[in-house]
C-alpha cells in the first residue's frame, strides 16, 4: 500500500511522526520532506504522488483548512475517489476544524491525543489492532530493511521504567524471553515489569 501525507507546514511535526509510524509499519509513504529533491518541480513531484497511491491521509486543522495546497491535493484525491473507487480517504483531525462537505461523512482518525491516534490510524492501514500486533509489524518491517543495530562503546543507551521510573542502561534490562515468540520484550531489573507482559 502506498500512502499519500497531505498536511499544512504549521502541522509538519505531527505530519512527520505519522509518516515514520507508516514507515516503520512496511508501508510506502508519499512524503514531501522525503520527495522533492532540490531542483525538483513541487507541481511535478506532487502529480507523481497523487497519482499512485491507495491511501490519502489528510492531516486535517486550522491551519489546513486554510491552504490552498492542502484543498488542491485534497480535491485531486478526491476526484481518484469518487473516479474509479481506487483512493481511500482517511481524515486525521488534529482540531475542531469542520471537515469539507464532500468527506465530511467519512469517518475520521481523532489526533486531539497524536499517540492515539496514529495508534488509531497505524491500526487502519495495517489490520494490526492489537499492541503486540502493532510491534511485530514495526519488528518485521526493521527486519526487512536489514538495519544492524549496534553501540558505542562510550554512548549507552537509557531506558527509563514507566513502572518504577529507575533509569538504566540498556545493559541493566534482561531480555524477557518467557513468551517465546516473535518479540519477547524486555523487563526493568529493579520492579520486574515487562513490556512484553502487556502485549
Amino acid at each position: 500500500m502506498r500512502c499519500f501525507l497531505s498536511y499544512n507546514k504549521k502541522d509538519q511535526e505531527i505530519a512527520r511522526s505519522v509518516g515514520a509510524h507508516i514507515t516503520l509499519s512496511g508501508l510506502d509513504v508519499w512524503f514531501d520532506e522525503w520527495e522533492v529533491q532540490a531542483g525538483d518541480s513541487v507541481p511535478g513531484k506532487l502529480n507523481e504522488g497523487l497519482a499512485g497511491f491507495d491511501a490519502f491521509i489528510l492531516i486535517w486543522s486550522s491551519d489546513a483548512n486554510q491552504s490552498s495546497w492542502v484543498r488542491q491535493e485534497l480535491r485531486a484525491a478526491i476526484m481518484r475517489a469518487m473516479g474509479d473507487g481506487s483512493a481511500k480517504i482517511i481524515p486525521c483531525v488534529l482540531d475542531s476544524t469542520p471537515l469539507p462537505p464532500l468527506i465530511s461523512d467519512r469517518r475520521y482518525v481523532d489526533f486531539s491525543d497524536p499517540h492515539a491516534g496514529i495508534e488509531e490510524l497505524f491500526g487502519d492501514l495495517t489490520g494490526a489492532r492489537t499492541k503486540r500486533a502493532r510491534l511485530l509489524a514495526i519488528q518485521r518491517a526493521i527486519q526487512e530493511m536489514d538495519v544492524q543495530w549496534t553501540t558505542h562503546p562510550l554512548l549507552v543507551p537509557m531506558v527509563c521504567c514507566p513502572k518504577c521510573g529507575e533509569t538504566e542502561t540498556l545493559q541493566g534490562w534482561q531480555q524477557n524471553d518467557r513468551r517465546g515468540d516473535a518479540y519477547a520484550g524486555m523487563e526493568c531489573t529493579s520492579c520486574g515489569w515487562s513490556d512484553g507482559s502487556e502485549i
